[in-house]
């Protein structure tokens, strides 16, 4: 296949979600910096979207841990989203993008996931959960610590309609800036000598 051949992101583009073309290429140019055996930790991912682009730059012998509960979040409840299918419909798309054996799947919250990872273990965390002040907050609390000096924490949906992401993130302290339509990344400082 060509490198100019973009029929496979149109393919990318029928996975329903919301995650769009300029922020995976931004967020592939940051997967594909990370060192080979990477660890990457995706939260919230509803079906596959966001997945598939991360997982398909991965460098060699990395791997994406996607965690959900996949039963969909408040906001996809409130609007009637039809969330009984979403672990089968991620399952098939990664299937259909052959990134399935470089991803592994964690069916549960995000906070049961954080006990399974050891302090500054983790390359890159993309958080995409539960998008309330108090859940975020919670996800940067337990998260942030799990990632290496040098590794990038990004959080979509910032400034766009979600307050409680952007307020979780100052009320944390942490600093950043938006890198793609609100796609917000900060790199975690690595100690001085």
């Amino acid at each position: 296949m060509s490198r100019y051949d973009f029929t496979t992101i149109l393919e990318w583009d029928r996975i329903e979600g919301w995650f769009n073309l300029p922020q995976a290429v931004t967020l592939q140019t940051i997967v594909k910096q990370l060192p080979p055996r990477a660890k990457v930790v995706e939260l919230g991912s509803y079906k596959g979207r966001s997945s598939v682009a991360i997982a398909a730059v991965l460098p060699a012998e990395s791997i994406l841990y996607c965690v959900d509960h996949f039963q969909g979040s408040e906001e996809h409840i409130i609007s009637h989203f039809d969330v009984s299918n979403l672990l089968a419909e991620f399952t098939q798309n990664i299937e259909k993008f052959g990134v399935k054996d470089k991803i592994s799947t964690l069916v549960m919250t995000t906070s049961e996931a954080a006990t399974k990872f050891d302090s500054e273990s983790v390359d890159l965390v993309f958080l995409d959960a539960s998008h309330d002040y108090d859940s975020v907050r919670a996800d940067l609390l337990n998260w942030y610590p799990k990632i290496k000096p040098g590794g990038f924490l990004l959080c979509d949906d910032y400034e766009v309609g979600w307050s409680g992401v952007m307020r979780a993130i100052k009320t944390v302290g942490l600093a950043g800036t938006v890198i793609a339509e609100s796609l917000w990344m900060h790199q975690k400082p690595k100690p001085s000598c």
